[in-house]
């Protein structure tokens, strides 16, 4: 059994199915969207190779672009700066000995189970200006508030960013607590002996040993934003006047909306890069 199973013919026929779907699902489209980025292509005519004509029109004459690299770039940094230290703030509290702490685990993870969509259903009618609850609590502190908090340039984005936030803080949470279970207790018992206060023990034991735990949520959470598309698509469309577009709604919009397949395919492509 041993001898077959380094037998590199038998380890191909093993890998075989899976090596077959991981190359028709990645390598082999990423491959076809960037020949397609040299293209002009409507999907119904023939397709036509125009060179580098897309990344030309990307670069000097698509206005939206900018907008769309921005935004993402706001995204992506706004998403870590919101649920790293949350998320950090929380494990901190739910690592810890105390009574209860399963259930609060349990219910701050559980919008990570919840589908991005019915999550961002929810919360369009939570900004809702007339009837969303954020401008009834609102109004109760003075008049009444209908804000559209999706509807203008200002908040749409950062309205998004929070919605992405409530799902996904609860998941680095859990990440932290099962980075914390792994910290020796000697240097609990130490830093107690030491008489540390909580927080000396957190800035200098805690931290300092979970940096490549929050190294990995980082990377998570920028893969995620960079590539974000359905709360922007649900809740705002990219709008209002493409305040909230990023690069994935953009790339939709060139795609399917307006079948330019080989110009959304260079959006893709400016994408992956």
């Amino acid at each position: 059994m041993e001898r077959m199973l380094r037998d590199p013919k038998t380890i191909l026929f093993f890998i075989a199915p899976a090596l077959l779907v991981f190359l028709l699902f990645l390598p082999i489209p990423s491959v076809v969207s960037v020949l397609l980025s040299l293209t002009r292509w409507d999907l119904i005519g023939a397709i036509r190779f125009i060179g580098l004509q897309n990344y030309a029109f990307l670069l000097q004459d698509d206005y939206v672009i900018r907008t769309a690299l921005r935004n993402t770039l706001v995204f992506v940094g706004a998403s870590a700066a919101i649920q790293l230290p949350v998320a950090f703030l929380l494990a901190n509290i739910l690592g810890r000995e105390l009574r209860g702490r399963h259930f609060f685990r349990n219910v701050i993870f559980l919008p990570v189970t919840f589908s991005s969509v019915a999550v961002s259903l929810m919360f369009y009618f939570f900004y809702h200006p007339n009837v969303g609850l954020l401008n009834q609590f609102l109004s109760l502190f003075g008049e009444r508030v209908t804000f559209a908090w999706l509807g203008e340039a200002d908040t749409a984005l950062l309205s998004v960013v929070a919605t992405v936030a409530w799902q996904w803080t609860g998941y680095h949470m859990v990440i932290f607590i099962a980075g914390m279970s792994t910290i020796p207790g000697d240097l609990f018992d130490a830093a107690k002996i030491d008489g540390c206060s909580e927080l000396q023990v957190t800035r200098h034991i805690i931290f300092p040993l979970l940096i490549p735990v929050l190294q990995v949520s980082l990377v998570l959470i920028t893969v995620s934003s960079l590539k974000n598309f359905d709360q922007i698509f649900v809740m705002t469309a990219g709008g209002p006047n493409h305040a909230s577009e990023v690069i994935a709604s953009h790339m939709y919009t060139k795609t399917f909306a307006q079948l330019k397949y080989g110009y959304g395919s260079t959006l893709s492509t400016v994408l992956m890069l």
